[in-house]
């Protein structure tokens, strides 16, 4: 039992500190009652009495247990087909042009990919758009910083409410029902689509990244929001980096990147393309 479960505010600004210094995501004042809500009961798995004694554990066994500290902080919402009109212009001009071009690969990857449901669309409509034809090889890179939003990711398994924005022809081509114990459906993604997609947890934080090879399309949406203009500087330099040269980078329709960078041009509703 927790016999001090009020966060007060010197070990709140501590621990957001170390949000800020893993995960670049700046918590205001009014994220206080966030935070502590969503760390009581990991208090209650370690049988902690205050915040301030899960502060010193969290010192003492930093790099075991900031993983677990950053899953718990980080907000994962996401949909399937969410902001739809990235993946219109994906079928319409991005996905012809390759095809046009004859292109043998296109490397895509989802940056922020939480519990999967961008990565499966974009592989939904890669899929669609080439068909059963002799198509590209489509490899598509999905990462977070979060390993309980990655794993529930790779397994592909959702609730019923989670499809409501999914054709019922992609439902039922892409998708295999079951039930739980407690007869309710879930939806499970099928093995020929995950064929394309690949799970690994990444810090966009960190000083280098272990890709090889550079994207033709970046998704990272609604992600940059969370991040303060010069951790968002730094992050749009990296991707420019690592986006090819008649590359793709689309954002949330929140976001604005034009005040932030000149680096990209914009060629659509929050999507962008280098400035080369």
């Amino acid at each position: 039992m927790i016999k001090n479960y009020i966060l007060e505010d010197h070990d709140f600004n501590r621990l957001r500190d170390i949000v800020y210094k893993e995960a670049g995501i700046k918590l205001s004042d009014v994220k206080k009652i966030l935070m502590q809500s969503r760390l009581m009961k990991r208090l209650r798995e370690l049988r902690l009495d205050s915040f301030a004694e899960y502060y010193d554990y969290l010192i003492e066994n930093y790099n075991e247990e900031k993983i677990n500290f950053i899953n718990l902080i980080t907000t994962n919402k996401t949909d399937f087909f969410r902001e739809n009109d990235h993946f219109e212009f994906m079928k319409n001009v991005v996905l012809p042009e390759y095809q046009r071009r004859g292109m043998k690969e296109i490397r895509i990857w989802s940056a922020g990919c939480s519990t999967g449901e961008e990565p499966y669309t974009i592989a939904m409509v890669t899929s669609e758009f080439f068909g059963t034809n002799k198509s590209p090889e489509i490899l598509i890179l999905s990462t977070d910083i979060d390993t309980q939003v990655l794993q529930k990711a790779k397994n592909g398994v959702y609730p019923e409410d989670h499809l409501a924005t999914v054709d019922p022809k992609y439902l039922k081509k892409y998708f295999a029902t079951e039930k739980n114990e407690d007869d309710e459906v879930y939806y499970r993604v099928c093995d020929s689509l995950k064929e394309s997609v690949y799970f690994r947890r990444l810090n966009l934080l960190q000083d280098e990244y272990p890709m090889q090879k550079k994207f033709d399309i970046i998704f990272c949406r609604n992600v940059i929001i969370y991040f303060d203009r010069d951790t968002q500087r730094k992050l749009f330099a990296k991707f420019y980096d690592y986006l090819k040269d008649d590359g793709y980078l689309l954002i949330g329709h929140s976001e604005n990147i034009t005040s932030i960078t000149e680096q990209f041009v914009l060629a659509g509703r929050t999507i962008y393309r280098k400035v080369v």
